[in-house]
């Protein structure tokens, strides 16, 4: 008949390479895209601004990281001695009987931790703008 097309062979015709997508492969891209922008998004937003101290999981002090102090906290079995200088921080001097927490140098990253656990001491970089528990990296 004239006028009437075989379409039979029409998608063997076309290289793969230049199919149409199909509905479930739109979706997943889209899915793709929105966590590369939610990732993104989440990683900006929060820069370290300030330490918090934490003794036997209780907040007892707060710190700028742009102030260059130093401090003293009691623990359970002593004191520590603690600095903030250039945005790092480090403990001085530790009354416990190994050291490690004063050996263990200083911290400046994001979400980083001193501990010293003789005195159940946690200092920690934290951000104010995403102060929670739940970060990019950790979801």
């Amino acid at each position: 008949m004239a006028g009437e097309f075989d379409f039979s062979g029409a998608a063997s015709d076309v290289p793969e390479a230049i199919r149409p997508y199909g509905i479930v492969d739109a979706v997943v891209i889209l899915i793709m895209i929105c966590g590369i922008f939610f990732t993104a998004s989440s990683l900006k937003s929060g820069r370290p601004d300030h330490i918090a101290v934490f003794r036997q999981n209780s907040i007892i002090a707060k710190y700028p990281l742009n102030d260059d102090i130093a401090f003293t906290v009691n623990g359970k079995i002593g004191t520590l001695d603690i600095e903030i200088r250039d945005g790092a921080v480090k403990i001085l001097h530790a009354n416990c009987p190994r050291k490690i927490c004063q050996l263990s140098g200083g911290i400046s990253g994001s979400r980083g931790q001193l501990i010293c656990a003789p005195n159940n001491i946690l200092i920690q970089i934290r951000s104010s703008k995403t102060d929670n528990d739940i970060d990019a990296i950790a979801y």
